[in-house]
């Protein structure tokens, strides 16, 4: 986001010396734009805040209507351990896990599960898996089945995955960790 910004800013100053050349006026030095990071983060933070907070009451409502004991972490994801196996191997960055899912949006719609696609591997903190997914799973163990409702910011974000998942969507997913390998 800052480079876009710096490039935007950059692209002004651009422009706006291109326009003031061969006018007859005497040459002024560019105008230099300053970026403040913090001021525009705010910014974007106050435009965002509306649809974060009617995103957040749908996923309490989601969570009273089908009355989940969810806990919530400081990133927003929200998630209820169904079946423990607190003996399992716990699961940590790297790891490579296998897991049994299914992806469902909060009005009910099934966007992929591993009945149709088959189980998922991948390795935690680093393969393109969405970003909840790889905080959630570190809470699991080898044997555990968990569900995890994502806000939007840790699923697929502003844009959706260009197939099932629309943009800023909340997706509920049930987890089964399979297997952890080093």
């Amino acid at each position: 986001m800052k480079n876009f910004f710096i490039n935007a800013a950059l692209f002004f100053s651009i422009v706006t010396g291109v326009i003031s050349c061969g006018d007859g006026r005497e040459q002024q030095p560019p105008h230099k734009v300053e970026f403040d990071e913090a001021k525009a983060k705010q910014q974007l933070m106050n435009v965002q805040k509306p649809s974060l907070v009617m995103e957040n009451d749908n996923i309490e409502s989601y969570i009273k209507q089908h009355q989940l004991q969810m806990q919530v972490t400081g990133t927003g994801l929200r998630y209820q351990i169904i079946k423990a196996n607190p003996k399992g191997k716990a699961i940590i960055s790297t790891n490579i896990v296998k897991v049994k899912y299914k992806v469902v949006l909060l009005d009910g719609t099934l966007c992929y599960s591993s009945d149709k696609n088959g189980p998922k591997t991948f390795k935690v903190d680093f393969d393109n898996v969405e970003t909840g997914i790889h905080q959630g799973i570190k809470l699991l163990h080898e044997g555990e089945k968990a569900i995890f409702i994502l806000p939007s910011h840790l699923a697929h974000g502003l844009t959706g995955d260009d197939d099932m998942i629309p943009p800023k969507a909340s997706v509920y997913y049930e987890v089964e960790v399979m297997s952890v390998n080093e």
